[in-house]
């Protein structure tokens, strides 16, 4: 595979440790004289008081360590100790509560991954970029270790690279198949992207991958990945996720030769008429890819044939919703035909594209010579509907 720039990820997030203490509620102590008047102390607190001569007189216990609170000698709670008790558990309530509404104010729905080679600027400007900051999503550093945990076995040392530059941002939906945008990747597209996040087991969410330079994007599926999870709650299978990485590298050693389009429309054609049709045998498989590429006018070596088969076989031991898997695919490469593009560009202005963070990027945060992709229709607008009809027919 055609590498331009090397990348690589993993996940650090921060983690907090708490402490906590315990003190010895018993005290210690001496009895003097016939009262029984008795004192000690207890390492959670002080204990003070007195006993009648027949020892059953109060005292001032602190139990908790707090050096509050009131008891008996013989350990029984007085109503005015519960009553203490019970108000500082409903302060503590209420830090609790307060601490989850400060924590609800970030969408914890949407993922952003950041390449832990990138400087602070560098950083910031692709919050920029994807339309948020960090205070409003939640943020995982992808190091070279996550990268190479994901694709080691998979991609060669110079596809994986030294380092980690890719970020993304990721937003789980719940219809429309797996929509992607990336901005400043020079080989991979935002089509390859799409057909092997189904092959992870991804359905529906709108992803952005993008770098605040150029770079080959080899590097942006472990990000997307490990975002996914992340703001889905959901972990993908380890096998599932094995083969999405296969796939990368098949599309991009096939593009080397034949092309990233026609090396697309071949994995995506194999892949679904395997899934669909659920074809196992290596060589049912074998004659789908040998007919699919002859329709797309290329040919294959046998090394790129075996390859394609392999990575086929892996595919076909997993489950796939294929409804949910064609929502993605048939969109990739212009299947649904001249009409239905035009149409969905004409629906796309009165109804909006309902593209979620795909639609808030600022291309200009990455300066003027950007190179996007996209595996949709950016022209929505975010007025309401009558408006647009209003502005369309009025010429404003």
């Amino acid at each position: 595979m055609a590498v331009s720039a090397s990348e690589t990820g993993s996940t650090s997030q921060d983690a907090g440790s708490a402490e906590s203490g315990t003190g010895d509620a018993d005290g210690t102590g001496s009895t003097s004289g016939e009262t029984g008047s008795q004192s000690g102390t207890n390492s959670g607190g002080d204990v003070t008081g007195g006993t009648t001569s027949d020892g059953t007189g109060q005292s001032s216990t602190d139990t908790d360590g707090t050096g509050q609170g009131t008891g008996s000698a013989d350990g029984t709670v007085t109503e005015d100790e519960q009553q203490k008790d019970d108000a500082a558990d409903e302060n503590t309530d209420a830090e609790e509560e307060d601490t989850d509404t400060s924590e609800g104010n970030t969408d914890s729905g949407k993922v952003v991954t950041l390449g832990e080679n990138l400087n602070e600027e560098q950083r910031a400007s692709m919050y920029e970029y994807f339309g948020t900051s960090p205070d409003e999503v939640q943020t995982i550093v992808v190091t070279h270790a996550d990268e190479v945990q994901y694709m080691e076995g998979i991609a060669t040392d110079e596809q994986i690279g030294p380092t980690t530059n890719s970020c993304a941002y990721v937003e789980p939906t719940d219809s429309g198949g797996i929509k992607v945008k990336t901005a400043n990747l020079n080989f991979v597209t935002s089509a390859m992207i799409a057909s092997t996040l189904t092959t992870a087991g991804m359905e529906n969410c709108n992803v952005i991958a993008a770098c605040p330079f150029e770079v080959s994007g080899t590097g942006a599926l472990t990000g997307i990945i490990m975002a996914y999870e992340t703001a889905s709650g959901e972990e993908l299978d380890e096998g599932q996720k094995e083969a999405a990485m296969e796939e990368l590298v098949t599309t991009g050693d096939l593009a080397d030769s034949v092309g990233q389009e026609k090396a697309t429309e071949v994995i995506k054609d194999v892949k679904t008429e395997v899934i669909d049709e659920g074809l196992t045998d290596p060589e049912e498989i074998g004659e789908a890819v040998d007919n699919i590429a002859e329709d797309n006018d290329i040919t294959l070596t046998d090394d790129q044939r075996d390859q394609v088969v392999a990575l086929m076989e892996k595919i076909s031991q997993y489950d796939y919703d294929v409804n949910a898997l064609k929502d993605t695919l048939n969109n990739l490469t212009g299947d649904s035909g001249v009409l239905s593009n035009i149409w969905n560009s004409v629906k796309t202005f009165f109804v909006g594209s309902n593209d979620g963070i795909l639609s808030d990027t600022n291309d200009e945060a990455l300066g003027s010579d950007v190179i996007t992709d996209s595996t949709v229709n950016e022209g929505g607008f975010k007025d309401g509907l009558l408006t647009r009809i209003k502005n369309f027919f009025t010429g404003e």
